[in-house]
């Protein structure tokens, strides 16, 4: 299909017919699925790694392939497990993007920035989709190494979070600067407010209620409320689990890392509370 100074990306269906799951520049270059996944056979055969999952969203426009390390932590007697988190896409969105992940197993909270502090890209292989561009497998198993690094510092925070408690009030506080709102809206009548301030305030009450009750009442906190790492937990539940939006909007979240910046955020308050 002719599209004047750009790329029409199709994707052959089951029916043999083509479909345009994205438009590119006219440098871009594609990365078949399969090149993903020859690149990463290596870490299988020498047992560095296994797959675990794989899918595709957005009508195959993003596809994500999850790799389980063979060493997990354990914190507050709470198995954690160590993953390589693989991102593609063919609709420009993002590069060939391989970075560790931390699950929770008990609740399947996914921990993708480990160390708040930490510049992404220090524990991220990307390769972007342009001509001369190859995946690199010495380069991905540098990131496999680089992320029993990250685990173990990991760990160590978590430690020091699980061994800080904090207060009901302070939990609640947390939340409340987690979904912080402007003092106009946040001390306004709801009576006196516009109509986006309103929408703006009833989902900023939502979440802080969510992540309490989450805090205060799941089985996910049994082990952990009470301190600093549970409070921060109950924010990671809530966004990967309850946030608005339904599942398939919170799993392409989770996957692409659009809900990062809470997590982080969250982890920010818990270190400095």
């Amino acid at each position: 299909y002719p599209v004047p100074k750009k790329q029409a990306v199709l994707k052959l269906g089951k029916d043999n017919t083509n479909e345009v799951i994205g438009v590119v520049g006219d440098k871009y270059k594609i990365v078949q699925n399969m090149e993903v996944f020859s690149a990463l056979d290596g870490l299988v055969d020498s047992g560095e790694a296994r797959y675990s999952a794989a899918g595709e969203y957005n009508n195959g426009a993003n596809i994500w392939m999850i790799m389980e390390l063979p060493t997990g932590v354990q914190v507050a007697n709470d198995p954690h497990a160590a993953y390589l988190l693989v991102q593609s896409s063919h609709d420009g969105s993002c590069a060939v993007r391989i970075r560790p992940i931390i699950e929770r197993l008990f609740c399947a909270n996914q921990i993708n920035r480990l160390i708040t502090g930490k510049k992404t890209n220090d524990y991220t292989y990307v390769m972007k989709h342009t001509t001369n561009s190859v995946l690199s497998v010495s380069d991905i198993r540098n990131i496999t190494n680089l992320t029993y690094t990250a685990v173990q510092e990991y760990e160590q925070v978590a430690n020091n979070l699980i061994s800080r408690e904090i207060s009901n009030q302070q939990a609640r506080n947390i939340f409340q600067k987690v979904w912080a709102l402007p003092s106009t809206v946040e001390d306004a009548p709801y009576s006196l407010l516009t109509k986006g301030e309103r929408r703006q305030q009833s989902i900023a009450y939502a979440a802080r209620d969510k992540a309490w009750q989450i805090y205060s009442e799941s089985e996910t906190q049994e082990n952990i409320r009470g301190t600093a790492f549970g409070a921060w937990q109950a924010v990671v539940e809530y966004a990967d689990h309850y946030a608005a939006g339904g599942d398939l909007r919170r799993a392409a979240a989770t996957i692409s890392g659009r809900n990062d910046t809470v997590k982080n955020k969250a982890l920010g308050l818990v270190l400095t509370a």
